[in-house]
């Protein structure tokens, strides 16, 4: 009896050392991988990257601007969101993120050495991402495809500071639609300052959008129609180029809807406009005031008078154009 229970105890004993060494061991060699978008492909196997004195983000093509910028995005980011500090340069190191083009020779020969296939057709976003014991790749078919591909890369990151790391991984992606949107209605509620609006361009380039646009009414302030666009609650000419040229540093395209036609409520209410309406402004603001029935006739259609056209025309040539 105390032979028989003596075993069953050592027996139990033995499957728990088991399945706790088996949890340890599937712990240590494998982490959970999610990445939003979800990549094309996505294969993961045993090892990591981990990020050390010695670690450095290195360029392929040190006379990229674009390469340059995405790199300098990546060591902010592991810096204020792991607390890593990595160097930027085109100096190889013992352990390094490369980054560039995947036409590059030097990305072709790393990715080699990682049995990664350098020959992909990929499209102009595209990108090839490897992540080893001592080397991480990131190579896009142009820079756009390179800076997704850091993108990616950050989603990645694992622990803070020393005990940072990167799980081997290798991942091959390209998107499915061209363009990738989000359209911001500014016209309704409280105007987003400039900072904040670079902050969403930040946060959509995060997670690989490539299109961000205004939807306006009243909010452009157009300085051949000072009236229209409220002070303090618009954007100025000057302010949308600022925005175009920093969102092209992380391949955003800003695209203006000004709105015409039935969308200039506000701007026809004042009186300097009101003549151009279509339809008498009291149908705007009353819902009780029915539309004669030439406006309904008009509904939908162009502006009848030549004033209401270039009205419409030089505010939407304006907004375009600034």
């Amino acid at each position: 009896m105390t032979s028989t229970l003596t075993r069953t105890l050592n027996l139990s004993a033995a499957i728990v050392f088991v399945l706790a060494a088996t949890f340890v061991l599937t712990e240590a060699q494998s982490v959970n991988v999610q990445i939003i978008p979800a990549p094309r492909q996505l294969n993961q196997s045993e090892g990591r990257f981990d990020f050390g004195a010695d670690a450095r983000i290195v360029l392929a093509d040190g006379k990229s601007d674009e390469d340059q910028f995405a790199a300098r995005d990546l060591a902010d980011d592991l810096k204020q969101a792991a607390g890593v500090n990595l160097k930027v340069g085109a100096n190889s190191a013992r352990r390094e993120i490369l980054i560039g083009r995947i036409d590059l020779p030097r990305i072709q020969q790393a990715l080699k050495r990682a049995g990664a296939d350098a020959g992909l057709k990929l499209t102009d976003e595209g990108y090839v991402l490897v992540v080893g014991a001592n080397q991480v790749v990131v190579a896009g078919k142009a820079s756009s495809g390179t800076f997704y591909g850091l993108q990616t890369l950050k989603q990645l990151v694992r622990g803070e500071g020393a005990g940072a790391f990167i799980p081997a991984v290798k991942i091959v992606d390209w998107p499915t639609m061209r363009w990738r949107g989000v359209s911001d209605d500014i016209s309704r509620g409280p105007v987003p300052t400039v900072d904040y609006i670079k902050r969403q361009i930040r946060t959509e380039a995060f997670f690989k959008m490539n299109m961000h646009s205004f939807y306006m009414e009243h909010t452009f302030a157009s300085e051949s129609h000072s009236l229209i666009g409220p002070a303090g609650g618009s954007l100025t000419p000057t302010e949308i180029r600022e925005l175009v040229a920093y969102a092209r540093h992380y391949h955003v395209e800003l695209v203006p809807e000004q709105q015409t036609f039935g969308h200039l409520h506000k701007a026809l209410r004042l009186e300097k406009y009101a003549d151009l309406a279509e339809t008498p402004v009291s149908s705007f603001t009353s819902a009780r005031t029915k539309p004669s029935s030439s406006a309904k006739g008009r509904a939908g259609k162009p502006p009848a008078r030549a004033a209401s056209a270039r009205f419409t025309s030089n505010i939407s040539i304006a907004c375009a154009t600034c």
